[in-house]
């Protein structure tokens, strides 16, 4: 397989341009590349002499040119164009005496049919040249005719070419739509056609487009014919269907303004309500998500685990008929895409069991399964935002901005405020003894023991490390503040904590500090709170007040 010493470039381009010749004739082959060297000295030219050579050289170069002799050894020119279907432009030579007998080469896809002894350098590099934008304009052509008959294929509009021959009208193409809308297909039209014939006779006796209205199927169709240079087009407006399209829009733009508008989850899936009655006319459907699907007993029909309580998997699920007393329901499962496959919630539509609603209802269910995610990665973004990733308890942020609310609520009403600044005595000990997972298991424990030691209407934060933070609205002195203190506290210090297999008791330095009696500022109050726990943890731990009241908890 000798590669032909050119140096190539494609025509008009800087790139190359491949040149396959299959020729069984060595010399004939050097010939060719003497001619278009004399021509322009950029192509580059690959030769094989036989057509099974030929094909593979088809598949690995993928050249951009074929020139084919008639003549092969193992096949005859038009063999090798109906055996391979090259896609590429392909000149066919012969002599002089089997010219006429190779005509049918140009049937089995030839570009050209050129005669050996009338080639010149200028006529062959015409040639190839000529073939390649020739080539290249069809596959331009090809592709815009593949893009039309995509949009005509996917559009909800009817669309149909027909032509009339001989008192006969033939139909040469319609898209789905105007088949489905019209029940006819490709071929000619049958005299029973009685709604279409009489608008293409009109137009094609008037000779401009004509309209017209009919009832079929209790669907309104509106037509309208008009001719052209080749033929007749007639386009099928289903008014029936565009407005029940335009329902489910309207219903679809309801939900996601809702959305949009931050409206309460329940109030959006509320209004999906309207869009299952506007998708399906008569049907009725709703929307279980969080704890109510959890609740759903028929939840097991969805083919779904239930023991990863709340984090019910999606994996696996499957769309199902609840038989009920009314007809039943069908249910379909909401399933978030991403890795997880978190089962986010159900949609339940009451109707009968009629194995065509669940498609009916993808739309539906694909927008509903996109909101209920785009809900839960808000929430998520919400509690790291505002939540201590590790303990679950308010953060520092959540904190500052409740300190300051609740400190103007106790200026206009009088009542006290205390301010807490917590820490463990020894915790880095824990640390050192159990790593890092045994603190954090801690920290855990004494979060959830803190919680539970307040009223809900107090604030228990976590700002960082060891330390967390109070907020105790509403006292009417520090003397019941610090005995509630105490009383709280005791039974939270009282039980060891677990650290793995081990038990380990702890010990709180609390210092506080109280609005508008020591203070009447977050930063002051803070300081002062801060200030009074560091003098709890140098006698020992407890719990003392700013300025200089002590009290002990042990």
């Amino acid at each position: 397989m000798p590669l032909l010493p050119v140096i190539p470039a494609r025509f008009g381009s800087p790139h190359l341009l491949n040149l396959l010749i299959v020729e069984d004739s060595p010399e004939d082959a050097w010939h060719y590349q003497q001619l278009l060297a004399r021509v322009d000295a950029r192509i580059r030219c690959h030769h094989v002499e036989a057509g099974d050579l030929g094909a593979r050289m088809l598949r690995e170069l993928q050249p951009d040119c074929v020139l084919l002799d008639f003549h092969l050894p193992d096949m005859t020119g038009q063999e090798f164009l109906e055996q391979f279907h090259p896609e590429m432009p392909v000149l066919v030579i012969t002599g002089s005496a089997e010219h006429a007998e190779a005509a049918g080469v140009l049937q089995a896809g030839a570009t050209r049919l050129l005669n050996k002894g009338e080639l010149s350098p200028e006529s062959l590099h015409a040639h190839i040249t000529e073939s390649l934008r020739e080539h290249a304009l069809r596959e331009q052509v090809n592709l815009e005719r593949r893009r039309m008959q995509a949009v005509l294929e996917s559009t909800a509009h009817g669309m149909l070419f027909a032509r009339h021959d001989r008192e006969q009208w033939t139909v040469e193409y319609l898209n789905p739509a105007a088949a489905r809308l019209l029940g006819i297909g490709v071929g000619p039209l049958a005299p029973g056609v009685v709604d279409l014939l009489p608008l293409l006779d009109l137009t094609l006796h008037l000779g401009r487009p004509q309209r017209l209205s009919l009832c079929r199927a209790e669907r309104v169709l509106d037509l309208e014919c008009a001719p052209g240079a080749d033929g007749f087009t007639v386009t099928v407006r289903d008014v029936t269907g565009e407005g029940a399209r335009a329902r489910v829009d309207q219903a679809r733009h309801e939900v996601l303004q809702r959305f949009v508008e931050s409206r309460p989850l329940t109030d959006v899936l509320r209004s999906v309500q309207d869009l299952i009655g506007a998708t399906i006319p008569g049907a009725s459907g709703r929307v279980l998500a969080g704890q109510m699907l959890l609740t759903w007993p028929h939840l097991a029909a969805l083919g779904v685990c239930t023991t990863t309580y709340p984090h019910v998997t999606g994996r696996g699920a499957r769309r199902a008929f609840v038989p009920g007393e009314r007809g039943g329901c069908w249910a379909l499962p909401l399933v978030a895409p991403d890795e997880g496959q978190e089962l986010l919630g159900a949609l339940l539509v009451d109707s009968p069991d009629d194995a065509s609603i669940p498609a009916q209802l993808d739309d539906v269910v694909g927008l509903v399964t996109l909101l209920l995610v785009q809900a839960r990665d808000q929430t998520r973004l919400q509690q790291q935002a505002w939540q201590d990733a590790l303990t679950g308890l308010p953060n520092r942020s959540v904190f500052m901005d409740q300190l300051g609310r609740h400190l103007s609520a106790a200026e206009r009403g009088g009542s006290l405020l205390a301010v807490g600044v917590l820490d463990l005595d020894g915790f880095k000990r824990v640390n050192d003894t159990y790593g890092h997972a045994g603190g954090d298991e801690l920290l855990i424990e004494v979060a959830r023991r803190l919680r539970q030691a307040f009223r809900t209407s107090d604030v228990v934060a976590r700002v960082g490390g060891d330390e967390f933070t109070l907020l105790l609205p509403d006292w009417p002195d520090t003397d019941s503040l610090e005995l509630d203190l105490r009383r709280r506290l005791r039974p939270v210090l009282q039980r060891p904590f677990r650290v793995g297999a081990a038990e380990v008791q702890v010990r709180f330095s609390l210092g506080v500090a109280v609005a508008p009696l020591h203070a009447r500022s977050v930063d002051a109050l803070l300081h002062l709170a801060d200030r009074a726990m560091y003098l709890a943890k140098r006698g020992g731990g407890g719990v003392q007040l700013s300025p200089e009241q002590v009290a002990g908890v042990g």
